[in-house]
């Protein structure tokens, strides 16, 4: 195999490689969702337990506020604790 089908090679394997993660961590992004109904979350008043709080960006400031750093999938068992 010569070097330029190698190469190609290689830049195919790392773009299918990249898309998957990519793939996986939007799946798997984390975000603020409050552990409780109404102002669970200091500052931000709201829905109930499970709900996404889209003004908060970091885990820092989500935790501090009394939020939980999660994935949408696994706020949804957040649903279940008021």
């Amino acid at each position: 195999m010569n070097g330029k089908k190698f190469g190609a090679l290689v830049a195919t394997a790392v773009a299918l490689m990249g898309g998957t993660v990519f793939a996986a961590d939007k799946d798997d992004a984390k975000a603020c969702y409050r552990k409780s109904c109404g102002s669970s979350v200091k500052g931000h008043s709201g829905s109930c337990a499970g709900t996404k709080v889209s003004d908060i960006k970091d885990e820092k400031t989500c935790t501090d506020a009394g939020g939980a750093w999660t994935t949408a999938s696994d706020a949804k068992s957040l649903e279940d604790m008021h």
